[in-house]
């Protein structure tokens, strides 16, 4: 063996020692999804601002997670109507970050808008505060809390909307039902 090999041998054992010695990381993809509730702001750059109700459905997968405390990522798809004249649908990525009072969830994203003007594509962005758990026994996860997220679309027409409310675990709400479904048996 020669004195230039010597080492790049150290330091291919030094790193298949690493690899063989390192734990094994249980950080179990974790699903979620919501009904978001709210209002939105709407054409802020073309006609002025008009007041609208959203609803809308979410749903995300988280990685990365062994905790609580542990921070995520993972993608996520939406749809949501404001004033019930357009349906927008998406689908981004999702990082969350926890913290004492409640986890953070940044969000990014692309979306489709299908209205009567006809369809646009465009960018989003997302903040959500609230309640996101951790599940150590099970792949579902809770959560409720606020959201604020602006929409831009990517087009010509400059359109713009901001868009705020709630958004609430869909457990939370089947949980009657399941619970009447199981007592009939």
């Amino acid at each position: 063996m020669t004195r230039a090999r010597l080492p790049r041998l150290l330091a291919t054992l030094v790193a298949l020692a690493t690899f063989a010695a390192a734990p094994r990381a249980d950080a179990d993809p974790q699903f979620h999804t919501g009904l978001t509730l709210g209002g939105a702001i709407t054409d802020l750059r073309t006609t002025g601002p008009g007041v609208a109700f959203e609803l809308g459905g979410r749903a995300n997968m988280l990685v990365l997670r062994n905790r609580f405390s542990d921070m995520g990522i993972g993608p996520y798809v939406d749809v949501q109507t404001v004033a019930f004249d357009r349906l927008d649908t998406g689908g981004g990525i999702d990082w969350l970050i926890p913290g004492l009072g409640g986890s953070f969830i940044l969000s990014g994203g692309a979306f489709g808008r299908f209205e009567p003007g006809g369809p646009r594509l465009g960018a989003l962005g997302r903040l959500f505060w609230g309640a996101h758990s951790y599940n150590f026994h099970g792949s579902y996860v809770h959560g409720a809390g606020l959201f604020a997220e602006g929409r831009f679309a990517a087009d010509s027409s400059r359109a713009a909307d901001v868009i705020f409310g709630a958004e609430i675990d869909l457990f939370y709400l089947a949980a009657p039902g399941i619970f009447l479904y199981e007592a009939m048996k």
